[in-house]
């Protein structure tokens, strides 16, 4: 049973990474972003992955009260991060659209800030998709194995040179400078929108 539960999720996350390439053939104009976005809530994310916050529920907290609340800080993880990851396909799609203009028209400016936007944003979705299965696998051994140790959310904010906080906020940003070389309003609209 283990195994299969193993197997499912093994391809579950493969068709989350096809999922990410496939996403590249949507073409998304400006016009189409800011009504796609979702609204971030980065306090509650930076909350739930904070070290010292957990190590307080840990002193305080008798392990099944203890287990109870972990479930349901993976849930809200859960979701937060599926916010996240959302906004980052979007403007994603928007780069990829936004790069197909510039080889046109030979804009190195917009080229630059694209490509930087359009690989952050690969990079974040391959790490969320990786956090998210994680977040998984720990939602599935809490309900079925009631003794089995808590596990920490805090050591999933950063893996490697992978950190879900700051590579959000650096996209938010990267976003931002593609706007302002596109010009028109769109930097103060996305702005706006953030």
């Amino acid at each position: 049973m283990i195994v299969g539960v193993l197997a499912t999720l093994a391809v579950l996350f493969i068709l989350s990474v096809l999922r990410l390439f496939l996403s590249r053939f949507i073409q998304r104009p400006f016009e189409q972003v800011i009504p796609f976005l979702r609204q971030d809530d980065a306090s509650t994310l930076a909350e739930l992955l904070d070290a010292s916050l957990e190590r307080q529920l840990r002193d305080v907290l008798p392990h099944a009260q203890l287990r109870k609340e972990q479930l349901n800080r993976i849930r809200l993880a859960q979701e937060r991060i599926h916010c996240r990851a959302h906004n980052v396909t979007v403007w994603q799609e928007w780069g990829d659209t936004e790069l197909s203009k510039a080889r046109v028209t030979g804009n190195q400016e917009i080229r630059a800030v694209d490509d930087k936007l359009v690989v952050a944003c690969a990079e974040f979705r391959i790490g969320a998709s990786a956090v998210q299965t994680q977040l998984r696998l720990w939602q599935i051994k809490l309900l079925l194995l009631p003794s089995a140790k808590v596990p920490r959310l805090s050591r999933l904010r950063k893996t490697d040179d992978f950190d879900l906080l700051l590579s959000y906020e650096s996209i938010k940003k990267t976003a931002l400078n593609l706007a302002e070389a596109c010009g028109s309003d769109y930097h103060d609209r996305l702005l706006q929108a953030l």
